[in-house]
């Protein structure tokens, strides 16, 4: 087998509605879309897709940087490289990685795309089940499907009783409201969504580090008769003593988001007791594999899992992350698959949002199991720019 060509798209993908939190409001996402091709032998072409959203905020990439590396620095190192197997190319992936410090520097966005890709098209052309072929070592992964819990950005108070109670009728298990923008208004909503919501349904929130610890301490005792599950980011990602404070002194889980972007930080995190919760998003700690060691230092430290999602993410990575799920699950909560309630179009033909109740179908087919039309592509490609890697030479680029 060998990798034969590299394909990279920066697509806009509009929103129904702006979504509101503490650090960003967007009503459309730029995203980086990646094809690869591998050429296998008695077969021919074997096409594979991923995706990843740059967010300057949480790593700070921005579309036109990932883009950049992905042409400059990421694909010429896998371009015309030949593989004897499924477990070579991961191997090597791995090997990449950790050459190029992806442990360490915070720029998951610019690999996590090239990554998927390559693992789609190779578990296509070898038959594989992503989930059975990337799945924990202890085989204690999950073949069922995905339940999801609902995120509701931030809402006027006017609407608020609205949205709630249309996350409620539509079966949602678990509830997660953003926070941060004003800390007497973010304890009225609490209370309000649990009135809403009822004592069954499991309530957390994000503050998406708006708060400091004194904040943090006085909303989880102002609100804690309303049964808060978990607090996630609730302090800067650079205050780890003010997160340990917080995560030695709270009965709410401390869920670290933006201050776990890379294995590095995750390893630090565990080894110090800083958090009790990882928010585990593909896009932001580097794609597939890193997510997979990520989750396995959580295990070994007694840390939640939870499976979290960028906003505006397309099918692609919905498909992705639900296999991660199946791979390396089961996940305290799971985030994403929120497709057609978000987003005016999809990448994808496939409709990965989550049903009712949250419940999202297991991928049990090779790979992501997932079509991208042309005219789907085509459509949302930002200013129609696509990226190649021509495949007669690994260094060799070419604007078409």
């Amino acid at each position: 087998m060998r990798v034969k060509s590299l394909e990279f798209y920066a697509v806009r993908l509009p929103f129904r509605f702006a979504f509101k939190h503490s650090l960003a409001s967007r009503n459309f996402s730029d995203n980086v879309v990646a094809r690869a091709v591998v050429e296998v032998e008695e077969k021919g072409d074997v096409e594979g897709w991923g995706e990843s959203v740059p967010r300057d905020y949480v790593t700070g990439e921005t579309l036109e940087t990932s883009m950049t590396r992905l042409k400059m620095d990421y694909a010429p190192r896998l371009i015309n490289q030949k593989f004897s197997d499924a477990q070579e190319i991961v191997r090597l992936l791995e090997s990449e990685f950790y050459d190029l410090a992806l442990d360490e520097r915070p720029l998951g966005a610019s690999w996590c795309a090239l990554e998927l890709a390559v693992l789609d098209a190779v578990a296509r052309a070898n038959s594989l089940n992503l989930a059975k072929w990337l799945g924990r070592k202890d085989d204690q992964g999950q073949e069922a499907g995905v339940v999801y819990g609902g995120v509701l950005p931030f809402v006027n108070n006017r609407l608020l009783p609205l949205a709630l109670a249309l996350y409620r009728l539509y079966g949602y298990k678990t509830v997660k409201i953003k926070v941060g923008t004003d800390l007497e208004n973010d304890i009225e909503r609490v209370k309000q969504a649990r009135a809403i919501l009822g004592k069954k349904i499991i309530l957390r929130v994000d503050a998406n580090a708006a708060w400091n610890v004194e904040q943090t301490l006085r909303f989880a005792e102002q609100t804690r008769r309303f049964n808060v599950a978990s607090i996630e980011q609730p302090v800067p990602a650079q205050d780890l003593e003010g997160m340990a404070r917080l995560t030695a002194s709270l009965p709410e889980q401390i869920v670290a988001d933006e201050a776990l972007c890379t294995i590095s930080q995750a390893q630090t995190l565990a080894s110090e007791k800083i958090c009790s919760g990882f928010n585990i998003r593909l896009s932001k700690v580097g794609g597939f594999l890193a997510a997979r060691e990520i989750a396995e230092i959580a295990r070994r430290a007694g840390i939640a899992n939870h499976l979290g999602a960028q906003v505006g993410e397309s099918g692609i990575l919905s498909a992705a992350g639900r296999a991660f799920v199946q791979a390396q699950g089961p996940f305290e909560n799971c985030e994403g698959s929120a497709n057609r309630f978000l987003l005016k179009q999809d990448l994808t033909r496939e409709d990965f949002t989550a049903g009712m109740g949250g419940v999202g179908k297991p991928i049990l087919a090779p790979g992501l199991n997932l079509t991208v039309p042309p005219k789907n592509l085509s459509s949302l490609v930002r200013n129609h720019e696509t990226a190649k890697l021509r495949n007669t030479s690994p260094n060799a680029l070419m604007r078409c």
